[in-house]
């Protein structure tokens, strides 16, 4: 029975994945840091660290790849292996982030936060965990393409998080430099023909009107440093305010 440390971090980068873009971004259950209420209200922080995370998931995956493809294995137990690191990040987060540093917790609004951690766990975590050690336990199956998959479903996991789902006539959010003053968001606005919608407490962040056919990718010459809207929107592109 052999664990293969490539598959076991291929499997802790789709966990967070799964995590970051399920619970944070379409769900809004929480954020990386939406347990500590001085920072949960601020959207550029919240936004920020949740980047952050995410780019740590790509490190995880972009290492576990090279490492499959440079020890040029082909390693009998990667689904089985992976399965258990997506088990194992899963475990971690509850017992660093949600207990010990309580900085989140799965449904920070639940009225009992700690059922939802112990089910979260148990679900995602324990099982996961279990399935794969008894896999382990069986004679390999065939491999069938598992190789090619299981990344492809990490980058597919990833490409989600670059290029969120974004209703067109929604609002869009915009993030500005931290030097940017409310006269020069107004003038980047108006650039585009946008209209000013609410902003969060840093006033850094701002849901913009913007019409159809708008060339939106010009707030980016106006001062914006992130627009929620084509490629790369990331996390901002799933954010309310």
């Amino acid at each position: 029975m052999r664990l293969h440390s490539a598959s076991i971090l291929l499997g802790i980068s789709i966990g967070g994945f799964f995590d970051g873009i399920l619970l944070h971004q379409i769900l809004q259950w929480h954020h990386l840091f939406s347990g500590i209420e001085d920072w949960n209200a601020n959207a550029w922080f919240v936004i920020m660290t949740d980047g952050v995370f995410h780019l740590a998931m790509f490190a995880a995956l972009i290492i576990a790849l090279w490492m499959l493809w440079h020890r040029n294995e082909r390693p009998e137990r990667l689904a089985e292996s992976t399965l258990i690191g997506f088990g194992l990040w899963h475990v971690f987060d509850a017992v660093l982030s949600h207990w010990v540093l309580g900085i989140h917790r799965i449904k920070d609004a639940a009225a009992n936060p700690l059922l939802w951690d112990l089910g979260w766990v148990a679900a995602f975590g324990i099982i996961p965990i279990v399935l794969g050690l008894l896999a382990l336990r069986r004679p390999p199956p065939p491999m069938r393409g598992v190789l090619v998959l299981l990344p492809m479903a990490a980058v597919g996991l990833g490409t989600l998080n670059a290029f969120p789902l974004v209703d067109p006539k929604g609002p869009v959010m915009v993030a500005f430099a931290p030097t940017t003053s409310f006269a020069a968001v107004a003038e980047a606005a108006d650039a585009v023909g946008a209209t000013l919608i609410t902003t969060d407490a840093s006033g850094l962040i701002w849901a913009l009107d913007i019409p159809d056919g708008s060339d939106w990718w010009r707030l980016y010459l106006h001062g914006a440093i992130m627009v929620g809207r084509g490629p790369a929107a990331g996390c901002l592109g799933w954010t309310e305010i």
